[in-house]
């Protein structure tokens, strides 16, 4: 037997892990195992192109898991599954997984053309359904909402919401070594296209590279400067640590946005504004009385 919820669950954020909650509180009650069935690609990419994900099937396993669930499956969204009718799917539920209870919010659908909706104490094919209200003093949280935040470079409000710093994460990449030269070395990131990344700006940030944190600060952007060609890029100035890392598993975690990303006219022009950058940095971790 089996308590399930199902869903992109995409960020686990706040109004995730409300759900959550009462998912494990119920399968405690009934003594058996908590379950999250969720997808290998977000199901708005596959029903309607990118939409940029906040995190993928591997972190939002880590995320799910370290909210207490038992058990995280992570399915195909085929179209053979979407193709299930609402009663196929809860029978596919009851067969496959045992499941008791089916827990959602309530706008949850389920079933070919989202026909199925979830009727708080209701059973059908042997399940009992439960509607929880994915909401955090009284606001309403979804993932898109913060994607919206993310998109307008509101890091502090996305990660409210989150429940935890945005990060993203990767294996060093090799840049143009222009950092080395002017004094601001960096690790850099090309993340995949499907990464949800925040507004272009200059951010501080926490990096973590194999097990150690430093303090930082991240540009997302094109680094309009230097006119670089390779596209979108996370570059990360590491304040108080130096060294190679390429190749080297990375996860920056945005904390404020410092600044929009800009053109300035030279080098000189840039360095002077660098240095500025990385004051503001080091002023914000001495307010968190840490680095």
């Amino acid at each position: 037997m089996s308590v399930i919820t199902v869903g992109d669950f995409d960020g686990v954020h706040l109004g995730h892990r409300t759900l959550l909650r009462a998912v494990t509180r119920r399968a405690r009650e009934l003594r058996t195992e908590s379950v999250v069935l969720t997808f290998e690609r977000n199901t708005k990419t596959v029903l309607h192109g990118r939409v940029g994900y906040l995190s993928d099937a591997q972190e939002r396993k880590k995320l799910l898991l370290e909210e207490g669930v038992d058990r995280v499956e992570c399915v195909s969204f085929s179209s053979e599954f979407r193709n299930l009718s609402a009663t196929e799917f809860l029978c596919y539920l009851r067969d496959y997984y045992g499941c008791t209870d089916l827990f959602g919010g309530s706008d949850f659908r389920f079933g070919r053309g989202r026909e199925g909706l979830l009727e708080d104490g209701a059973s059908r094919c042997g399940i009992l359904q439960h509607v929880v209200a994915l909401k955090t003093d009284f606001v309403k949280i979804s993932s898109s909402s913060i994607r919206d935040a993310l998109s307008e470079g509101l890091i502090e409000r996305a990660n409210t919401w989150l429940g935890s710093p945005y990060s993203l994460s990767g294996t060093v990449a090799e840049g143009k070594h222009l950092g080395h030269t002017i004094g601001f070395p960096t690790v850099n990131l090309y993340p995949t296209e499907e990464k949800f990344l925040p507004r272009n700006g200059v951010y501080v940030t926490r990096t973590v590279i194999d097990g150690h944190s430093f303090a930082s600060m991240t540009n997302v952007g094109f680094c309009p400067t230097v006119e670089s060609d390779l596209g979108r890029s996370v570059e990360t100035h590491l304040l108080d640590a130096t060294g190679e890392y390429y190749g080297k598993e990375i996860c920056v975690s945005f904390l404020s946005r410092l600044r929009e990303e800009r053109r300035f006219s030279d080098l000189g022009a840039l360095m002077r504004q660098l240095y500025a950058d990385r004051d503001a940095a080091y002023e914000y971790f001495r307010g968190l009385n840490r680095f």
